[in-house]
C-alpha cells in the first residue's frame, strides 16, 4: 500500500483528515479544513523531548504521560494537534475511532524550534486554551536554555514563569511536581545543527 500524503491546496473534512492519518506515515495537524505536515526534529529537539518525557514519567505519579503519537482534539476549534508531550491526571477521554485523540489533557509540552516557535506560542496555544481540562503549557526552547510555563489560575487568567539556569526547577502545578532544568537539558548541545 502506498503511503498517503497531504495536498496543501485541498480543504479537508474531519473524516478526510482521519482517513489521511490512517493511510500516512506522517503526522499532520488539522486546522478546520487545512492540513499541515509536522516536521522532524533536530538532535537537540529530540534529546530534550526524550529527557522531558522520561523525567515526567518518573516524577508524575498518578498521571499518564502521552508521547507525540497522541493527538489532542480541540472540538471547539475543529482542530487536531500532535504536541510533543501531554499529560492527563484524570481518566483519559478520547474521541472514538482511529488514532488516539485525547480530549482532556491537563499539561501540554512543546519543544520549540526555529520553525515552530511562533506557531506553538500563538495559534496552537490559542486552540489549546479552549480545552476546559487544559491547565498548563510548558514551552522548552531547543536553541537556547529557556523554559516558559503558563498556568491557568482562572478561566482567562494565566500565570507566566520563565527559567534560564540549569540549577532551577520548573514547578508544574498541574502535576504537582518540580522538573529540574538539568534533567530537561541533559546532554543537549546547542547549535549542533542536525
Amino acid at each position: 500500500m502506498n503511503a498517503a500524503t497531504a495536498d496543501p491546496l485541498r480543504r479537508y473534512t474531519k473524516q478526510d483528515y482521519l482517513e489521511l492519518l490512517d493511510q500516512s506515515e506522517h503526522k499532520y495537524d488539522y486546522l478546520d479544513g487545512e492540513v499541515r505536515t509536522m516536521a522532524g526534529g533536530t538532535v537537540a529537539h529530540n534529546t530534550i523531548l526524550d529527557n522531558t518525557t522520561f523525567a515526567l514519567r518518573l516524577l508524575a505519579r498518578g498521571c499518564q504521560i502521552k508521547g507525540s503519537e497522541t493527538a489532542i482534539a480541540v472540538a471547539a476549534a475543529n482542530r487536531y494537534h500532535f504536541p510533543d508531550v501531554s499529560a492527563v491526571c484524570d481518566t483519559p477521554t478520547y474521541e472514538q475511532g482511529g488514532i488516539a485523540r485525547l480530549t482532556n489533557p491537563a499539561l501540554i509540552v512543546e519543544v520549540l524550534s526555529e520553525t515552530s516557535a511562533a506557531y506553538d506560542r500563538g495559534e496552537k496555544f490559542s486552540a489549546y486554551r479552549q480545552l476546559p481540562s487544559f491547565r498548563e503549557y510548558l514551552l522548552i526552547d531547543s536553541r537556547k536554555l529557556i523554559v516558559e510555563t503558563y498556568f491557568r489560575e482562572e478561566k482567562d487568567l494565566w500565570r507566566i514563569g520563565n527559567s534560564y539556569d540549569l540549577g532551577q526547577v520548573v514547578r508544574l502545578r498541574s502535576l504537582g511536581i518540580n522538573l529540574p532544568l538539568q534533567d530537561i537539558y541533559l546532554n543537549v548541545v546547542f547549535g549542533g545543527g542536525e
